[in-house]
């Protein structure tokens, strides 16, 4: 299990460190952090291994930091991730050095009041703390995706938390910034209740929430009121809420509702949606992946877009504000700042083109459908 270096310069720790070199290894893993002390040649390929992240304040080169330069060489072939100097003998990095770093995205890093073994201890536990998530996240795909029965997504809801009770409901959070939280930015774990569980997926969190009994008529101002005490804002965060289910068997659609619900604000620009308040999309998202919906996108959809490509125009604009104002011309002209005539032309042309997969009396409808799922497959998850 690893983190990777841009993750690890995301903790408190690690903020006094600056990256001087080799910025475009960030994205390589750390799977272990160890000191560098007075190995040198091939006492270093003995005492690392790939994946480590080097600590040292370059004592064994402190005589002639021209050394330099071949140790980074050989800790670049054994497969060291990066290398953090505390600039106790050296306040300064060769160009060669730089150089040989920047071409193989080898990270570099300086630093100077931090503590070695306290970098060990907050990146080791940093890497065991996502290990836990990613193992978490394994579970609810174990839930979502193995097709199990009742029993079976009970188990395990248990090994999840062994203190989950039956009645459950769901949100999933993310962001409204494009910032990804940081594993080291937001921890829930002394704010959440024995009863419920805050999981780090697809880049947000899950929140399951389970009760032993509940006021299922303020159900929606319990979760809001809880979401808000854990962090989760409407005002930094798009939430989806599932519905309430009275068995822990049902977890699996709990978890999935909340992913649609979710869908639904995100499409829509919503700061919350419940699943039971999102109408027809309680029935088209759950199928977009259905090869017989794509199949109607491809036949409904497709055209109108090779159209406005080979033409330069706005069928599908079109289609889409007209569907979006129950097919009130007046409005759509409005808000295309068009004459209500060349929307009437365009939409008379949409019915042409589209004419060959529906009936003419059956336009409105069709492509009323056709919009909506254009809409959905155009903001995934």
């Amino acid at each position: 299990m690893a983190i990777t270096v841009k993750e690890a310069l995301e903790l408190d720790i690690l903020k006094g460190f600056e990256v001087i070199a080799g910025k475009n290894g960030l994205i390589k893993d750390i799977t272990n952090v160890a000191i560098w002390d007075y190995e040198r040649g091939e006492l270093l390929k003995e005492n690392f291994r790939a994946g480590d992240f080097a600590l040292s304040t370059l004592v064994a080169i402190k005589d002639d930091i021209n050394e330099l330069y071949e140790s980074v060489k050989r800790m670049i072939d054994i497969g060291i991730t990066c290398l953090g100097i505390k600039n106790i003998y050296f306040d300064y990095i060769p160009e060669n050095v730089i150089n040989l770093a920047n071409k193989n995205n080898f990270p570099i890093m300086l630093f100077s009041d931090t503590f070695t073994e306290d970098v060990i201890v907050q990146v080791n536990r940093a890497i065991t703390k996502k290990k836990k998530c990613e193992n978490l996240a394994f579970q609810v795909d174990k839930i979502l995706y193995d097709n199990l029965n009742g029993e079976a997504i009970k188990r395990i809801a248990y090994n999840i938390n062994p203190n989950f009770k039956d009645v459950n409901i769901v949100a999933y959070c993310k962001r409204k910034s494009s910032t990804l939280d940081g594993i080291g930015e937001f921890s829930h774990d002394d704010m959440q209740d024995n009863h419920s569980k805050v999981i780090p997926y697809k880049d947000g969190y899950l929140v399951i929430n389970t009760f032993e009994s509940i006021d299922y008529n303020d159900i929606e101002n319990i979760i809001q009121r809880r979401l808000e005490w854990l962090g989760f804002s409407h005002k930094e965060y798009i939430i989806g809420v599932s519905n309430i289910y009275n068995k822990l068997k049902n977890l699996d659609k709990s978890i999935q509702e909340s992913l649609y619900a979710f869908k639904h604000s995100k499409t829509y620009k919503k700061e919350i949606s419940f699943f039971k308040k999102i109408g027809l999309n309680r029935v088209f998202i759950p199928i977009l992946d259905n090869p017989w919906v794509k199949k109607y996108y491809n036949e409904v959809i497709e055209p109108l877009i090779k159209y406005d490509k080979s033409n330069d125009s706005e069928l599908l604009k079109t289609a889409i504000k007209y569907i979006e104002n129950n097919g009130d011309i007046k409005t759509t002209a409005e808000e295309l700042f068009q004459h209500g005539n060349t929307v009437r032309y365009r939409i008379d042309k949409i019915n042409k083109i589209i004419s060959a997969h529906c009936k003419d009396e059956h336009f409105y409808e069709e492509l009323a459908v056709g919009v909506r799922i254009y809409t959905l497959l155009s903001n995934p998850l």
